[in-house]
């Protein structure tokens, strides 16, 4: 790796506080995630990582009326604790009947290890739970290079997807509609 890619790589391991003890740093992460606002919704293991699923909410905000929907997924392997961590960033409408799916960030080198379904799951169960029927999102033409991939994931998680062929210049180049039938 040349020293650019280095001082300009997202990528990052950070070594666990105590050599091969998950066990710790899954508490010591769980601690200061909860710390720092975020709620923990589950922790579990999959294939060699172990996860931290987590939302965060502001404290001065009820839960119920919390309109920004932010999840995240923190990874810790025996390598250290990989960074940066998915998340997932929606908002529900002003009157709380719809959520709109923002982002879902998940690094390369993370990808293709179900995160990023872990994070619409869990969005799709919000939407369950408070008895909202649809969410909407759009691809983004700078997924254009993954676009197939999208579109399977997407459908995957009952999406429906609308591609705009004639829209390749654009930012937008398609919308997204999850509906609770």
């Amino acid at each position: 790796m040349n020293i650019f890619d280095q001082i300009f790589s997202r990528t990052k391991v950070s070594p666990l506080k105590r050599k091969n003890d998950i066990d710790f740093e899954m508490k010591n992460q769980s601690e200061s995630l909860i710390n720092k606002g975020f709620e923990i919704i589950s922790k579990f293991q999959k294939e060699d990582h172990n996860l931290i699923l987590y939302r965060h909410f502001f404290d001065e905000t009820p839960k119920e009326e919390e309109s920004i929907i932010f999840l995240g997924i923190r990874v810790v392997t025996k390598k250290g604790i990989l960074y940066p961590d998915p998340v997932l960033k929606a908002f529900f409408s002003d009157d709380f009947t719809d959520i709109s799916l923002a982002d879902i960030e998940i690094e390369e080198y993370l990808s293709n290890h179900g995160y990023g379904s872990i994070l619409l799951s869990t969005l799709i169960e919000i939407a369950k739970q408070r008895n909202i029927n649809r969410i909407t999102g759009w691809i983004s033409s700078v997924d254009s290079d993954h676009i197939e991939r999208l579109v399977h994931f997407y459908k995957k998680h009952n999406f429906e997807v609308y591609l705009d062929e004639n829209s390749r210049d654009s930012l937008k180049i398609g919308d997204l509609i999850w509906k609770n039938i």
